[in-house]
């Protein structure tokens, strides 16, 4: 954790959340007060400067719009909330988390995910506006099984750390 000891916390105010999204160039046209995405982040000095995304369809998780506020990045948060998210999904009985990013393909497959083929993936995901279009088809459509290393993630070196922290 960095040394101002900042804590994870559930977000529900999309008025706070928005701006860290858009400013970050993430898609937000599908976010909206009647169906929001479980949103966790952190604040500094009471403005939230750093935030991931969570869409739960029982078994399997969308991990969407991960953002980090560009004076904020290279602090590690954005690590810290994908390993939160991941545990919190866990906890709520997801098995497997998918995501779709165009930025930060090399930070989640230093994280342990993987590539996913579309055409294999679940219904649910498959019905996310992300997948069905806000995302462009060359995103790189990744996932994870969750309660268990991925042995692809720890052979040999430790994968080297991304240049900068992702934006999706």
């Amino acid at each position: 954790m960095s040394a101002l000891q900042m804590n994870i916390e559930p977000l529900s105010s999309l008025d706070e959340i928005l701006p860290v999204l858009t400013g970050c160039n993430l898609p937000v046209a599908d976010i909206s007060v009647s169906s929001p995405p479980q949103f966790f982040g952190f604040r500094v000095a009471g403005s939230v400067v750093a935030v991931v995304g969570l869409e739960q369809f029982q078994s399997v998780g969308l991990l969407r719009s991960l953002a980090v506020s560009p004076g904020h990045r290279g602090r590690g948060l954005a690590r810290e909330l994908v390993s939160f998210v991941e545990s919190f999904a866990l906890s709520q009985g997801v098995e497997s988390l998918f995501l779709l990013t165009t930025t930060a393909e090399a930070f989640f497959v230093a994280s342990g995910y993987g590539p996913a083929s579309r055409q294999e993936a679940p219904q649910a995901i498959q019905a996310t506006p992300q997948f069905s279009g806000l995302c462009p088809s060359s995103s790189a459509f990744l996932s994870k099984r969750l309660g268990r290393a991925n042995p692809a993630a720890h052979a040999g070196s430790a994968p080297a750390a991304p240049a900068a922290e992702p934006r999706s």
